[in-house]
């Protein structure tokens, strides 16, 4: 897998690795319409399969046309996301990439991860091939952002998989949060740190 894919994806899977299935279906505050840890895996996965499927028709079909121009906006989303690295917030995901219930079962941190990253090398593959064959040409068209090449498909990955990373780790810090640090006082040194009672010498 390339260097910057390898990135993101160790680093989500670190945070959701572990997670039991409960606590991975969890909506912060108990509002279904804020995705749980999986959704925003199950997002992600959505994302990297549609890029495959794009991916594999054009290996298919062949090369995009090079009578194609950018609309002033998706020049404008191009600069904005690869370029800067900034996602838009607040944009709601596309309907193929929505997560809708039991589309998944309900699955584990060490699940989530090893599909994710599954999906994601799948996506890297065709990429290296789309590579080889096109070069630097436009391999597929992105909804938003229009034509892409294979370099500008994995900065939007990239740039992509970090915003939900933000988010994963929000919901994060409702449903699982990180055990308050241990106080050492005078009182509890010994219980805390279970040390033994010492034995008179004989």
């Amino acid at each position: 897998m390339h260097a910057v894919l390898e990135r993101v994806v160790c680093q989500i899977g670190s945070e959701v690795l572990g997670l039991d299935a409960e606590t991975a279906q969890l909506h912060p505050k108990d509002r279904p319409h804020i995705w749980s840890a999986q959704q925003v895996v199950e997002h992600l996965v959505l994302g990297y399969r549609l890029t495959s499927v794009a991916l594999e028709s054009r290996l298919n079909k062949g090369r995009l046309s090079r009578h194609g121009k950018r609309t002033w906006l998706q020049w404008s989303l191009q600069l904005m996301i690869l370029t800067l690295g900034a996602l838009p917030k607040g944009v709601p995901a596309t309907e193929e990439t929505t997560p809708v219930p039991d589309r998944f079962a309900a699955f584990n941190g060490l699940q989530l991860a090893n599909l994710l990253r599954q999906e994601i090398s799948a996506m890297d593959t065709l990429l290296d091939q789309c590579r080889r064959k096109f070069g630097m040409e436009w391999v597929a068209t992105h909804p938003f952002l229009g034509p892409l090449r294979v370099d500008q498909w994995r900065r939007f990955h990239v740039v992509h998989g970090y915003h939900h990373l933000e988010q994963l780790r929000r919901i994060l810090e409702q449903v699982a949060p990180a055990p308050a640090p241990l106080q050492i006082t005078k009182k509890n040194l010994v219980k805390e740190l279970q040390i033994p009672a010492q034995r008179p010498l004989a």
